[in-house]
């Protein structure tokens, strides 16, 4: 028998190792875990699950807008596929001549654009740098001419062209492809989900309204939490090599490197508050923000597939991400599904974040939800004492932790306005 096997020890071997790759197959599939947000393609796609989202990716526009030959326009969106990571793909292949200014400073020809007709219009939830649309489509437009993009919109007939508006002096900018096709962008919003929007300038801004009432489902998911400890380590390492220590003050946790890093957990709220004293004067511009928040991001090992730019307030030098379902970002009054970093002039950086996500999706017994138009939002807010100080509304989904189980999320669809540079749910508003 011994003789067999030391004349036979390749196959055994072989075999060995085909039964231990079957077992570890069985367990890989029959893992509850590997489910981990693949319930949406637009989430979290299964296959990203332990991969780093590129810059372009987490700076996406957010949402999409199709206008037909009529001048109706629909806001889409799609469960299983992300239209706007299909349109990306398509647009990483065209070449594009020089820009050329159409029309500045006209609000009505700017809005002529917002809604020129047979057309696809992706659009960010705020202005970003011309850098930021370059690393996201691999284009090279000249950042000297355009400062801002805000909207990116798709003629669907006629010249092949594009046109970048900038909401800032309502810049209306083309660009001539040189080399590409529309073909498939024809076929983008084929089976793509609509609910029917408009766009307006109100008090100078550019507003997407909801003219008619429209349903949205209801989601629930497993909160998963970061670990504190590796989360401080990945925030407060440096070439430094200081030692992290840690003190107790009520319910926080304060973590510091005892030189210029310093950062508080929250135990209670589960929140996370970062303060790191870099130097004396930092030279980087605000559109080099993008890149370093980006790379920050990374760092912090927080899952960045649902993570979406949100937001900028150029003179606090500050960036906000937020998570997104079905492309509708997420909003909670304690913050959770929020990273906001903030690098001042002086060189200090702060960071405000949560080690709670959204990311395993759960069965929930529940009708959509029906909400009213935006018309009937801005005659309720109207009666508020608050409307005056209502600077932006959106669609989204609020953030509900369950009261009888505090590891599940209920995620319910409402409208959200901008109040003292905060988006909240309206109808604290009106109460």
């Amino acid at each position: 028998m011994l003789k067999k096997l030391r004349t036979n020890w390749l196959s055994f071997a072989l075999a060995l190792v085909v039964i231990i790759s079957l077992l570890i197959s069985g367990l890989v599939w029959t893992n509850p875990f590997q489910y981990e947000g693949a319930r949406r393609d637009n989430l979290i796609h299964s296959n990203q699950q332990f991969t780093t989202q590129s810059m372009g990716d987490v700076y996406l526009p957010t949402s999409l807008v199709q206008t037909n030959r009529r001048g109706n326009q629909a806001i889409l969106y799609n469960p299983q596929v992300n239209l706007i990571r299909k349109l990306k793909v398509n647009i990483h292949s065209w070449q594009f001549g020089r820009v050329s200014t159409v029309k500045s400073n006209n609000s009505d020809v700017y809005l002529s654009y917002l809604r020129r007709r047979n057309s696809l219009m992706m659009s960010y939830p705020d202005g970003v740098p011309t850098v930021v649309f370059n690393e996201t489509f691999s284009q090279s437009i000249n950042s000297d001419q355009i400062n801002q993009i805000n909207h990116i919109v798709i003629p669907l007939g006629g010249p092949r062209e594009i046109y970048l508006l900038s909401d800032h002096h309502y810049g209306v900018y083309r660009l001539r492809l040189s080399k590409g096709n529309f073909n498939k962008v024809q076929n983008i919003a084929k089976d793509a989900n609509r609910i029917p929007v408009d766009h307006k300038i109100v008090n100078g801004q550019t507003v997407m309204t909801y003219p008619r009432g429209f349903s949205l489902p209801t989601f629930a998911f497993q909160v998963t939490n970061q670990n504190i400890d590796t989360l401080s380590t990945n925030l407060m390492s440096s070439n430094q090599h200081a030692n992290i220590t840690t003190s107790h003050n009520g319910n926080n946790v304060v973590y510091s490197n005892g030189t210029n890093r310093r950062m508080t957990f929250n135990q209670d709220r589960g929140t996370v508050n970062y303060k790191a004293f870099l130097n004396n004067d930092d030279k980087r511009t605000n559109e080099q923000l993008y890149s370093y928040f980006y790379n920050r991001l990374v760092k912090t090992g927080v899952q960045l597939s649902n993570i979406r730019f949100d937001g900028v307030n150029d003179h606090q030098r500050r960036l906000t991400y937020r998570s997104y379902v079905d492309d509708f970002p997420i909003f909670n009054n304690d913050g959770y599904g929020t990273i906001k970093l903030r690098l001042t002039r002086g060189g200090t950086e702060h960071c405000q974040m949560s080690i709670y996500s959204v990311q395993v999706p759960l069965p929930i017994d529940q009708q959509e939800v029906r909400l009213p138009s935006s018309t009937v939002v801005f005659d309720q807010l109207h009666a508020s004492s608050h409307f005056r100080e209502v600077k932006g509304l959106r669609v989204g989904y609020l953030w509900k932790t369950d009261n009888k189980n505090k590891k599940v999320v209920k995620l319910t669809p409402s409208y959200f306005v901008k109040y003292h540079g905060n988006w909240i749910n309206y109808t604290e508003l009106i109460k």
